[in-house]
């Protein structure tokens, strides 16, 4: 099937600097603490390009920001959204309306009105709960905290993605994947830790986002709902996988994780900063 956005290859995950990645506590730690000042991540991001990644995947975080400003040259985001930290989601209730809440407090007089015009066509202010619906004006919402220029694809957290799906809301998902497009002309992709169901439901549905990112590994750690029924839908579905986790929280190199993921249908790998150690030579090697 022709997409309208082609699949990345390689990407440099950022993902553990908000929290949201299997490993030892120690090492995010140590991570937190080298990419603290903005100077270091935009070292660390520019010479994942020079080894050859397509772009940095990670939420839009201040920090980021930071970091992307520093750069002379332009950085591919594929953002990870909403922008919260995983701490940040306990403080929410489940669905958008929290997030939509949470949007509009923050944006300032033009982004309310966009959110407000989004809002107004698809009604949504008479559909509270409804995913399909409120989602635009959340995306609307996160508009205003994506760089002015590098956004090579907007990816749905984990989080949302999954609550839909648990949901069948098969409109919710048909309706996102058409509004990035109009609206951000960039990929549309999702964010799951049910790789295996998502990919199972994608099939039935018919519905074909650019790509799907999601935990691919020798032990299968958080290959859901299993690691032999994620492979099989992997083989049966032609939506690109992007894989993460890839050294499933420690347990395996690398290497070996990416060989894995390669051998059984992944169309790309997302390594974080937290898998390695020297950006360069790693993701030089996994390019290869």
């Amino acid at each position: 099937m022709k997409r309208s956005y082609p699949a990345p290859r390689l990407v440099l995950s950022a993902e553990s600097l908000a929290g949201e990645m299997r490993a030892p506590r120690e090492r995010l730690l140590e991570i937190g603490g080298r990419f603290q000042e903005p100077e270091a991540l935009a070292v660390a991001l520019s010479k994942a390009l020079d080894a050859g990644a397509e772009g940095v995947l990670a939420a839009p975080s201040p920090a980021l920001r930071a970091a992307l400003a520093e750069l002379d040259r332009t950085v591919p985001l594929f953002a990870v959204v909403p922008a919260l930290r995983a701490n940040e989601w306990l403080d929410l209730d489940p669905g958008v309306d929290a997030l939509l809440a949470r949007a509009r407090r923050r944006a300032g007089p033009v982004t309310r009105f966009r959110m407000g015009w989004t809002g107004f066509w698809r009604a949504s202010a008479f559909r509270r709960g409804d995913f399909a619906a409120r989602m635009p004006g959340v995306l609307e919402g996160e508009a205003a905290v994506l760089p002015r220029r590098g956004v090579a694809g907007v990816v749905l957290r984990a989080a949302l993605t999954d609550l839909a799906l648990a949901g069948d809301h098969r409109r919710f998902f048909d309706g996102y994947v058409k509004f990035v497009h109009a609206r951000f002309r960039a990929s549309a992709a999702l964010e799951t830790a049910n790789l295996g169901t998502l990919l199972e439901r994608l099939v039935e549905w018919g519905i074909a986002p650019d790509f799907v990112v999601g935990p691919v590994n020798p032990p299968g750690l958080r290959m859901k709902p299993t690691l032999q029924h994620t492979l099989l839908q992997m083989a049966r579905c032609d939506v690109p996988v992007v894989a993460k986790d890839l050294r499933a929280g420690g347990l395996v190199s690398l290497e070996e994780g990416a060989r894995f993921a390669l051998a059984n249908g992944a169309y790309g790998l997302a390594p974080d900063l937290a898998d390695v150690d020297d950006v360069t030579t790693e993701l030089r090697k996994l390019r290869a």
